[in-house]
């Protein structure tokens, strides 16, 4: 997965959203989870399994599950 063109392909609204998401107290909350390059390598490299390692982690948290459906009804 190319993050950079998944961002490029998202309207001014989308991203806007995506913005408050991250500043949310959910995403706050979860921050200390992972180390920036251990989510840097994930996105970048496309590692199927450290992604999903990432994921499992956030959604073992009522923070994650939440932020998750955050995500969902923002890309509405």
């Amino acid at each position: 997965m190319d993050i950079s063109k998944l961002a490029g392909s998202l309207d001014e609204k989308q991203r806007a959203r995506l913005d408050a998401l991250a500043n949310s107290n959910e995403a706050k909350a979860l921050e200390g989870m992972f180390s920036d390059a251990e989510l840097a390598r994930a996105a970048t490299e496309g590692d199927e399994k450290a992604m999903r390692d990432v994921l499992r982690r956030i959604l073992s948290t009522g923070e994650g599950r939440k932020l998750a459906q955050m995500l969902s009804d923002a890309m509405k």
